[in-house]
């Protein structure tokens, strides 16, 4: 059994490991491959750590560097003199278990069958990503993280880090999620999950290419229309000049990014994900909210947006009530953008600021 890091042209790092992983459903995966990049300099002690945690369609690829170039998902909120700090901070982004950026998902090969998994991939929690990338830092020997950093689904597995392995991190900033996954989220996500599994080319996961399966586009502009709100929308595309051309420029909008994302992201692993969603409770197994919350030693910054429709701020004031509750050291912002779920993109230097305060103890006594 043997566990290697490679690094890889782009850049980024391939943790591989051969010895078989067990999910917490029992199953095991055959080998475990995570890709993940980082950014800055590890401390001596190993002190400065900074786990970000990405959303569900994006990867590693947090922001450029000079072996990839490319502009990240967080660009503006990550490096030298940003709000996380890559002069002060070692930051690490792992791509999530299940997806389709190099680590282990339905895209990886089977090493029993020698094919893709497809759609055979085993099912996977929160707590699976989370568990697969406490071994990865492991073997680089950090122990305690500075922060765990999380937006979406990414603060998803934050929270799970910070109740399962409360002695491996001093922070935790939650920003536009949950802690469980709430019915109307649930609805949402079988809506797309139903418009991947009923398109006859998706062929039981064994379709020929992605940009082939309308299904998967239909579900990309339903995940599309959350992200954002009416107030934007209203903004972008209604003129009142003709009302003609505005509906066909949103329709243009929504077709153009379908078919950009399907490009560039497996159906698979998309359903793959959006399950573990569903399935995501981080008091499960517990007696009470109370009892899960209570276990958490970071300091905790929840962040709402208040128009946000995919995760609204009644689940943001929950899990902050929760927190309270338990005693955890927390703080709570309300943020008001017309850019709704995904403002946090958007508006990096507001979110900046937050960040930048949150990492620098402001927020907490």
């Amino acid at each position: 059994m043997s566990v290697t890091i490679e690094r890889q042209a782009d850049g980024s790092y391939l943790f591989s490991s051969d010895n078989p992983f067990k999910l917490v459903s029992g199953e095991y995966l055959n080998a475990l491959d995570l890709v993940y990049e980082t950014w800055g300099t590890l401390a001596e002690d190993k002190s400065n750590a900074v786990v970000v945690h990405h959303a569900l369609s994006v990867g590693s690829h947090v922001t450029s560097s000079s072996e990839n170039p490319d502009a990240g998902w967080w660009e503006e909120m990550v490096g030298a003199g940003k709000a996380i700090d890559t002069d002060k901070y070692f930051v690490i982004c792992i791509n999530n278990l299940g997806s389709c950026f190099g680590s282990s998902g339905p895209t990886s090969i089977n090493l029993e069958t020698g094919k893709k998994y497809n759609a055979s991939f085993p099912e996977i929690t929160i707590a699976d990503m989370v568990n697969s990338q406490i071994l990865l830092l492991e073997h680089l020997g950090i122990k305690q993280l500075y922060a765990v950093v999380g937006n979406s689904m990414g603060a998803m597995l934050s929270i799970a880090w910070a109740i399962e392995y409360p002695n491996s991190l001093q922070r935790a900033m939650l920003s536009c999620t949950a802690y469980k996954a709430y019915p109307a989220n649930i609805a949402n996500r079988n809506i797309q999950q139903s418009a991947i599994r009923i398109d006859p080319a998706w062929q039981n996961g064994n379709y020929e290419s992605c940009s082939s399966l309308e299904g998967f586009k239909l579900a990309r502009k339903l995940g599309l229309y959350t992200y954002r709100n009416s107030a934007e929308w209203n903004r972008r595309f209604n003129s009142h000049k003709d009302k003609t051309a505005e509906d066909g420029e949103i329709v243009k909008y929504m077709d153009y990014n379908a078919e950009k994302f399907v490009k560039t992201f497996d159906a698979n692993s998309y359903l793959t994900i959006t399950t573990a969603m569903d399935t995501f409770d981080v008091t499960q197994g517990y007696v009470s909210n109370s009892e899960a919350f209570s276990k958490i030693k970071a300091k905790v910054l929840v962040i709402s947006e208040k128009f946000d429709i995919l995760f609204t701020p009644q689940q943001q004031q929950e899990l902050y009530a929760g927190l309270e509750e338990a005693g955890v050291n927390c703080h709570y912002i309300s943020h008001h953008s017309q850019y709704g779920h995904d403002a946090f993109l958007v508006e990096t230097e507001k979110f900046g600021g937050y960040i930048r305060d949150f990492l620098n103890d402001e927020y907490f006594n």
